[in-house]
């Protein structure tokens, strides 16, 4: 397909943006033409036969005073549209999948730990936190261009943050004696005598995972205690713990950073963590956007999975996929890869309440709804596998794998999602 875009106007760099984006994302590729004349589609505001340009939009793209808030943006509907209300779709994408609603939030718009809050987004105005509203659009916009492409079929990545390894004998064991449950208490103690504390079970994750023939990754903290906005770092030391990373990569998994609350930079964590990895999510998912993809791009990592709600599961940024994030400051795209998380047992658990025994079934339907052209990003933490606490966790943990299993769904690691989302620039 012949595509011209007017040179140096304030659209020419985001329209190019997401046609890359459609790229990958329909495997199809795009002629990008220096005149108008022979192209099939065309951004120019100046000529008629343009696509809709709302071109106050991409004007104030540079004005870093004007707020990008959804109330001022989609007042009515998530749609942008030009001055003869015609919809920009393009503009649309790119607000969607760069959460610029995010770009600078109020301080109500964040709760105590600094995070932007689901309840201030669009997708809790609208209720469509569970739609993939960027894939809609590109629906649309090729069909009115007849750009035959394909999808693929939908993947999972399946990673476990490693918060705490030292936690069971306190949480397991006063669960244990809440249900008069001596025999664990005695097997807890036993455990802690033997050095081999329950939640330190790394091995018993991989275990699981060869059953059904599943790769992860393990995201490890570098610092310990209390950190910033008072969130709880590791309760264990990285360096001592090195034969559990080693554990991690020998079987075929593999480690990442999971950068800590704290004021080091990512260079320093993974400096002072001896982490040989270019892989991140941020701990308790203490992270903004438009403040750390910077931080991100300034460090040596090229993939990030911290872009999800911790109050509700889908699509933080209304797209499935994997993605480069637009660096406003270049105009081009971050040199990495986001990987938004859509599912986090933590969620269900701890902020939805949902029962447990529906969380394995939630996480299954939501892929049947969403069978092509997503790339699932699926959290389990290490304290979840636990024969105790959460001892029912399991069970929805394997019955999502049993699934993935059964109908021959393609699991992931940061590199697959680095090579196959990556644009050319």
């Amino acid at each position: 397909m012949r595509v011209y875009i007017r040179k140096k106007a304030s659209y020419t760099d985001p329209v190019r943006y997401i046609l890359k984006i459609i790229e990958k994302n329909r495997k199809v590729s795009f002629t990008f033409l220096d005149s108008p004349e022979d192209a099939q589609i065309v951004w120019d505001h100046e000529l008629e036969n343009t696509e809709n340009i709302n071109l106050a939009f991409y004007n104030a793209l540079s004005d870093d005073s004007n707020r990008f808030d959804h109330e001022t943006q989609f007042p009515k509907s998530i749609i942008i549209a030009d001055k003869a209300n015609k919809e920009d779709s393009i503009a649309t994408i790119f607000y969607l999948i760069n959460c610029l609603q995010e770009i600078s939030p109020k301080e109500h718009d964040l709760d105590q730990f600094g995070r932007f809050k689901y309840t201030s987004s669009y997708q809790s105005k609208y209720g469509n936190i569970e739609e993939n509203l960027v894939e809609h659009l590109i629906d649309n916009f090729c069909n009115i261009h007849s750009i035959k492409g394909e999808k693929s079929p939908s993947k999972f990545f399946i990673s476990h943050d490693i918060d705490t390894i030292y936690g069971s004998f306190f949480q397991d064991g006063f669960w244990a004696l809440k249900n008069m449950k001596l025999g664990v208490v005695m097997n807890l103690i036993f455990l802690e005598l033997m050095r081999r504390p329950h939640w330190k079970n790394m091995d018993r994750i991989i275990k699981i995972n060869d059953e059904y023939d599943v790769k992860s990754t393990f995201f490890w903290l570098v610092n310990q205690g209390k950190g910033t906005q008072g969130i709880k770092n590791a309760d264990y030391s990285i360096a001592r713990e090195k034969k559990l990373l080693k554990l991690v990569e020998n079987s075929g998994n593999t480690n990442g950073l999971h950068k800590s609350c704290s004021f080091m930079s990512i260079e320093e964590e993974l400096a002072k963590g001896g982490l040989n990895t270019t892989y991140n999510r941020y701990h308790f998912l203490n992270f903004l956007p438009h403040r750390d993809w910077s931080k991100i791009s300034e460090s040596k990592l090229d993939f990030d999975a911290s872009l999800g709600f911790a109050e509700h599961f889908g699509f933080r940024n209304s797209y499935g996929k994997a993605f480069q994030p637009f660096d406003f400051k270049n105009n081009r795209p971050y040199d990495f890869v986001e990987a938004p998380l859509n599912f986090m047992d933590g969620t269900f658990h701890k902020y939805m309440k949902l029962p447990t025994k529906k969380i394995g079934s939630t996480i299954i339907d939501f892929y049947e709804k969403n069978p092509r052209n997503c790339d699932f990003s699926l959290l389990w933490h290490n304290t979840y596998f636990t024969s105790y606490k959460y001892n029912s966790f399991i069970d929805e943990y394997k019955k999502v794998l049993s699934f993935i299993l059964e109908n021959k769904i393609e699991c992931v690691n940061p590199l697959t999602l680095i090579e196959e989302n990556r644009l050319e620039w």
